[in-house]
């Protein structure tokens, strides 16, 4: 019975040094990412295919399967990986799927 207090213990202790401090934020470790999230509507299905796209360095970019803990609060897990190193701007443009638009004009724009 000792041991499984130690262990019910020790797997607590685990998992508030893992989520502290970490509520909305990208985590991982390798090619696992996760994310507990606070700001899910109430009608978020109990479980869920998710994704998910880093906008700061280190640029992951991942698929999962996303969990409702509670009526607003979810947990994401899934398999991630990194994108090749790049400048904030262009980062940013990558993750959101713009594009840099020096020299072009509206025609070029309504070709696309």
């Amino acid at each position: 019975m000792i041991i499984f207090g130690l262990l019910f213990v020790t797997l607590g202790v685990g998992a508030w040094l893992v989520f502290k401090d970490s509520l909305n934020l990208v985590q991982g470790f390798g090619p696992i990412y996760w994310i507990t999230r606070d700001g899910a509507p109430s009608n978020t299905p109990r479980v869920s295919t998710a994704f998910m796209h880093e906008l700061g360095a280190p640029w992951r970019v991942g698929k999962g399967i996303q969990f409702r803990l509670l009526k607003t609060m979810t947990f994401q897990i899934g398999f991630c990986k990194k994108t090749k190193p790049q400048d904030e701007e262009a980062g940013v443009l990558q993750a959101v799927g713009g594009r840099m638009m020096h020299e072009v004009t509206p025609e070029d724009i309504g070709e696309w």
